[in-house]
């Protein structure tokens, strides 16, 4: 048997991983993009009749700060004041996970989500890699090409770099932001 037999085999139900993100109002607000790409999967993937059949992998990638404050000068950090930092920033995280989550429970459509951290469009990549979903699903932000340098769309990356076959979820034109990067 092939490798995509033996998965197969051992896992019966199609896996389906989403990258998800917060909205620049910050946590625990999900990005307009990835609000799409949820209902999406929920609405045109998932049929009523067989979602018992599926299974979504939710994955947020936290990317940490140059010195991993936000709100004090990491010069005069103590260890206490680092872990202080990191405990709040997974509270933060679990705390979008818990909008999906629930959402997936709602349709009651089995699902499993975790936190990374790092560059996204890595990380994201890595973890398919690692999981091995039948596809993956991003939302995306609609950047243009200049924005694309400097910020880097994950979407964009993953599209060409990610193991298994990758779907993007534009957002409704009525939904953007008059400037992408306020998803």
């Amino acid at each position: 048997m092939g490798e995509q037999e033996t998965a197969a085999a051992t896992n019966p139900k199609m896996q389906v991983m989403l990258g998800v993100s917060h909205s620049i109002q910050g946590y625990p607000k999900p990005s307009i993009s990835s609000r799409n790409a949820l209902n999406w999967i929920l609405t045109k993937l998932v049929r009523q009749s067989c979602k018992k059949e599926y299974k979504i992998l939710i994955l947020h990638v936290q990317v940490p700060d140059q010195d991993g404050f936000e709100d004090m000068d990491s010069v005069y950090a103590t260890g206490s004041d680092v872990k202080t930092q990191q405990r709040k920033e997974e509270k933060q995280g679990l705390a979008l996970l818990e909008y999906f989550v629930k959402q997936c429970n709602e349709a009651e459509v089995d699902c499993e989500a975790w936190l990374s951290e790092g560059d996204p469009k890595l990380v994201i990549c890595k973890e398919a890699k690692e999981k091995r979903p039948d596809l993956l699903v991003l939302g995306s932000r609609g950047l243009g090409t200049v924005q694309r340098i400097f910020v880097g769309g994950s979407s964009s990356y993953c599209s060409k770099h990610a193991p298994c076959p990758v779907v993007i979820i534009r957002r409704d034109p009525n939904e953007t932001p008059y400037d992408p990067m306020d998803d």
